[in-house]
């Protein structure tokens, strides 16, 4: 089987070219990333120009030429790009000269009740797993180690865990955090002697509160990469010191404009040059240049052929670090990140906390939603609210139920209401 195979078979060379690439390029001068930047981002706004309708148009009214683009202050009339124009006019960013075939469907998590629909190439994942294995590198992992994995993965089997050779992953469901669960993963985990922990920062703590709770001692850990979710004062220092061992986290989301992750020897975030083109904007619309000025995080496409994002705003908030970094990598520096992942959770029937990054979507499951909010009042069940689209049928009401039946199994039951509307926060969320 190709899953057992030595891992320069199994892995694509896309992978591994992206993974020379990083490691030939992780130590370049600044001018040299800089120019590097310039180049790849002018070659995706000349790609904009000459195959993607929405770009095509764009650069026609506002009298912009790729062709001549040479700075990047050359292009601050550009205007930014918001969620709503991508969401209503998706079909328009869709580059005419990249085959359906050659690219994939995928949706955002919908943090805020509204899943994002995107197109990426079709090899894109090998690109975000170098990227990835890049940047845990930092902390010792190699690609041919083991993992632990506890953060939203289906496991179908009665006791809640499974083995991935695929993955190289021991993968556990966080959707069933019960004592005897959590009791259960530790032993497979310590016979294993599994090196990684790979999770949220919300799982990571039920699992230490289930252990602690118990008197089970913890497994010994290299290192625990924590992602997907913000990351509280106090939480790290409790990671860190309940599992001995050091908390890695990075940022990134679903559009693939940003990815910035720590180093070996400092907790700032450095922002990966040769992911994409990133800026951080600040409210009164200005390039934030100093340590400690804070903005939104804006970035741009310099892989993604099939669907560019050029200037895409992320609706998360950054405060710009120092100016170097002891590592010697000359990357820009996030001091913190606010991103939409909160640490917001449902109660299952056993009192098993169940974390709503967890049940974010990755399928065009909710395609035909305009919105959803989950709201529980009792143990063991919740309530979706639903404010569908006009085109919503009972198939997509089953493809749901069936969808989060995967992940809850019978730890939770979701009952599914179809309100007109769903009343936003004060803050609009």
């Amino acid at each position: 089987m190709r899953e057992y195979l030595p891992l320069r078979f199994r892995y694509s060379r896309f992978y591994w070219n992206t993974l020379a690439f990083l490691q030939a390029s992780e130590w370049w001068s600044a001018d040299r990333l800089a120019e590097y930047q310039l180049d790849q981002v002018k070659k995706m706004l000349q790609h904009c120009a000459l195959h993607v309708p929405f770009y095509r148009r764009l650069f026609r009214q506002i009298g912009f030429d790729p062709n001549s683009f040479c700075s990047f202050s050359d292009w601050t009339h550009l205007p930014l790009l918001d969620k709503e124009t991508v969401r209503s006019r998706r079909d328009e960013f869709l580059a005419e000269n990249i085959r359906s075939r050659d690219r994939e469907y995928y949706t955002t998590g919908g943090t805020m009740g509204r899943p994002l629909g995107l197109y990426g190439l079709r090899d894109a994942g090998w690109r975000e797993r170098a990227f990835m294995d890049a940047q845990w590198g930092r902390v010792g992992f190699r690609n041919f180690e083991v993992r632990a994995m506890l953060k939203g993965s289906v496991v179908a089997k009665k006791k809640h865990w499974t083995y991935d050779p695929k993955q190289r992953a021991f993968i556990f469901s966080n959707f069933h955090m019960t004592p005897e669960n959590v009791a259960e993963y530790t032993r497979v985990i310590k016979k294993a002697k599994v090196p990684y922990l790979h999770s949220y920062p919300s799982a990571v703590i039920d699992f230490a509160r289930h252990l602690k709770h118990q008197g089970i001692e913890p497994p010994r850990f290299r290192a625990i990469f924590i992602g997907s979710e913000n990351l509280y004062p106090g939480q790290r220092e409790f990671i860190e010191s309940f599992f001995e061992c050091r908390a890695y986290s990075w940022y990134g989301h679903s559009e693939n404009v940003v990815l910035a992750g720590e180093c070996e020897v400092d907790r700032n975030y450095h922002v990966c040059p040769q992911y994409s083109y990133v800026e951080v904007i600040t409210k009164e619309g200005r390039l934030a240049e100093h340590e400690g000025e804070t903005g939104e995080l804006v970035g741009t496409s310099i892989y993604n052929l099939a669907m560019p994002l050029i200037r895409y705003r992320t609706d998360d908030f950054a405060i710009l670090g120092p100016m170097s970094c002891h590592c010697g990598r000359q990357y820009k520096l996030l001091r913190e990140t606010n991103g939409r992942w909160l640490q917001e959770m449902l109660i299952g029937h056993r009192g098993n906390l169940i974390s709503m990054t967890a049940l974010n979507m990755h399928s065009d499951v909710f395609d035909q939603v305009q919105q959803f909010q989950f709201y529980q009042r009792e143990k063991g069940k919740a309530e979706l609210r639903i404010v569908r689209k006009s085109t919503f049928s009972e198939k997509d009401e089953r493809a749901i139920l069936k969808a989060l039946g995967d992940k809850v199994g019978d730890s939770l039951e979701v009952e599914l209401t179809f309100p007109s509307s769903i009343p936003l926060t004060p803050r609009g969320k």
